[in-house]
């Protein structure tokens, strides 16, 4: 599913214009977006967490010419599905 068939599918169930619904879509993600910003973790019941992981600095190799080159420590955004969502995938 893509974001324009999710788009139309929220719309559908709540009976308001596609919009409406990617209005709504567009602050969910945004709020999502801000408070990972802030290095906050963004907890849904039943769905799951969003949060950041730091990948600590370490040394790499360029492919092409085999130099050693240094890679910075980063945040990555990422998400952990609660159990309950696991649960009804696998089901």
């Amino acid at each position: 599913m893509n974001r324009s068939q999710l788009i139309k599918h929220m719309a559908s169930k709540q009976d308001c214009s596609q919009a409406a619904a990617k209005q709504q879509l567009t602050h969910i993600l945004a709020t999502i977006q801000q408070a990972l910003m802030e290095g906050e973790k963004v907890y849904i019941p039943h769905f799951g967490t969003f949060e950041l992981r730091y990948f600590l600095a370490k040394q790499g190799r360029n492919p092409q010419t085999g130099a050693k080159i240094d890679i910075a420590g980063a945040n990555h955004p990422s998400f952990k599905p609660s159990p309950a969502l696991k649960t009804l995938v696998n089901s």
